[in-house]
């Protein structure tokens, strides 16, 4: 159920991001940055014959976006300071004039030759705002708000209809983001912190593909960073991501990949990073 709408999908990016910061007075600094980003699309799904066996269909492009990042600080006092940061987009033109095996004789004269399909897609632009206060020498609270701009993720979802290859817009919305967070400071060396957060969903239950399920999302995270030294700085974190229940239903006016309708129970994700900070 559902393989033709996807059987295997990988979207990835990889990003360089070299930037610089200015000190401009002493409650103000800025920072900058270029964003080239890498970004790799392979797509497999299946085909349908309308007769015993499946067709395969395979969409694979790779290609470079450029964007922009600005950060600014503001240090309102020697225990509070505020963030503002701006990612912009970054636009993958993704494009690819799919391959096909295994086609009947009916669609293998439609498909005998494709049209190059457009999947470009951008990779939101996004806006936080951030606070930090310390309470005591050992206690000090973090709150951040931010929006991304899902509404112009754009075209990645593709398959073989009645009249040939076709792509969907995905319909995503914008999303909002809000967090809250602690940290302790048990010791000289050791620090300890934790959160948690909520971020909106970026498409409706209506829109939702199996493609790319995405939902509401809540996370809680718990970290700890130990001061080998002046100058090394090493930490690890967990985070806990619970999306719930996600619904599905598309395609019911669709004639050779037609409806699919369930749901993701209980989706849930774990992240897990380390971390090393060398000040030369």
């Amino acid at each position: 159920v559902g393989r033709y709408y996807v059987q295997k999908s990988t979207l990835a990016g990889v990003t360089l991001m070299p930037s610089v910061s200015y000190q401009a007075t002493d409650w103000l600094s800025v920072g900058v940055g270029l964003n080239a980003m890498y970004g790799l699309l392979d797509t497999e799904l299946a085909v349908n014959n309308l007769g015993p066996a499946d067709g395969q269909m395979t969409l694979k492009d790779k290609t470079w976006g450029l964007g922009a990042n600005v950060g600014v600080l503001i240090q309102a006092s020697e225990q509070t300071r505020f963030g503002i940061t701006y990612l912009s987009a970054v636009k993958l033109d993704f494009s690819d004039t799919p391959s096909f095996t295994g086609l009947g004789p009916v669609l293998g004269a439609i498909l005998a030759n494709p049209a190059e399909l457009n999947l470009g897609m951008n990779v939101p632009q996004s806006v936080m705002v951030s606070g930090y206060h310390k309470l005591n020498e050992q206690w000090a609270l973090m709150a951040d708000v931010g929006w991304q701009d899902w509404s112009e993720f754009g075209y990645v979802q593709a398959g073989v209809e009645a009249g040939g290859t076709t792509t969907v817009n995905l319909q995503y919305q914008d999303t909002f983001h809000g967090a809250l967070g602690a940290q302790y400071q048990a010791s000289e060396k050791w620090r300890f912190s934790g959160g948690v957060a909520f971020d909106s969903s970026a498409v409706t239950s209506e829109n939702r593909t199996v493609t790319l399920p995405m939902g509401q999302a809540w996370r809680f995270g718990l970290g700890a960073q130990y001061q080998l030294s002046h100058a090394v700085n090493i930490g690890a974190a967990y985070t806990f991501m619970w999306a719930g229940n996600m619904a599905v239903d598309q395609g019911a006016d669709l004639t050779l990949r037609g409806r699919v309708a369930g749901s993701y129970e209980d989706a849930w994700f774990s992240f897990a990073n380390l971390n090393l900070t060398w000040k030369f």
